[in-house]
């Protein structure tokens, strides 16, 4: 595995949204509510990104069909036209002030 240094931990306040395309992932890392999530950029239920979703509490509302996911687990909370499986949420680490992902 490899640590990708994705941001300066400065840099992360409330709204921030930033996608990336590392080792063949398509990820969205977002800041609310004081806290930092990185997860898949894409729907696991249509394949549209997800980094234009409304942030709702502690969840994500993906833009193309408003299935709800939670940013902690990924868990799919809510669907509308039908089951949905839950969005790959990743570990983000902390080293010499940036934040990054082992892949």
């Amino acid at each position: 595995m490899t640590w990708f240094p994705l941001e300066d931990t400065a840099q992360m306040q409330d709204g921030y949204r930033k996608v990336f395309r590392l080792a063949g992932h398509h990820l969205l890392l977002l800041h609310h509510d004081g806290r930092s999530h990185l997860l898949d950029n894409i729907c696991p239920h249509a394949g549209y990104p997800m980094d234009a979703g409304k942030v709702i509490d502690n969840h994500l509302r993906c833009p193309m069909h408003g299935y709800l996911f939670d940013l902690d687990n990924g868990n799919c909370l809510e669907g509308y036209e039908g089951p949905c499986s839950g969005v790959r949420v990743y570990a983000l680490e902390e080293r010499d002030g940036q934040l990054g992902v082992e892949l």
